[in-house]
């Protein structure tokens, strides 16, 4: 069933509303963590795939975004939201210079909450948001293993 602006009152268009957002919050960090590497790196090959991540990155933000307005929601991931909502995992070596890997490693986590959002989502009955977070889940991992690679 598509969640549209006319039932967004319900309990399950609030709790679907929230899921989006925290994923927005989420992706957001994800967001500026691919900058924080790139703006880090000096290496030319790397510099190219963090600004590649960070461009599919920057679509996934987009259309979360704007199917938490679809559902009735208001996409909000504003600076004082982000640091508070955000559920990613970010390594305790965030700051050193091996950026691929903690890179990585937040994709990681980042694809084990859309995930769980496509799970939420399905039994929710929200199958649009199911497939948004599925091929957003799909080209999460892709990135993560070109990251791991290196």
């Amino acid at each position: 069933m598509l969640i549209t602006r006319s039932d967004n009152s319900s309990e399950r268009s609030h709790r679907l509303i929230k899921l989006c957002n925290d994923r927005l919050a989420d992706v957001v960090d994800l967001q500026l963590q691919c900058k924080h590497a790139f703006w880090n790196t000096t290496a030319l090959d790397l510099r190219q795939l963090f600004d590649q991540v960070n461009k599919s990155v920057g679509v996934y933000t987009d259309r979360i975004a704007e199917r938490v307005v679809e559902i009735g929601g208001v996409a909000n991931s504003t600076e004082r939201v982000v640091p508070t909502w955000s559920h990613l995992l970010c390594a305790p070596d965030a700051l050193c210079r091996n950026h691929a890997s903690t890179l990585a490693t937040t994709l990681s986590s980042f694809a084990e909450l859309a995930r769980q959002a496509i799970d939420i989502s399905n039994e929710s009955s929200d199958f649009a948001s199911a497939d948004m977070f599925t091929e957003i889940a799909d080209g999460v991992d892709k990135w993560r293993r070109k990251l791991v690679a290196v």
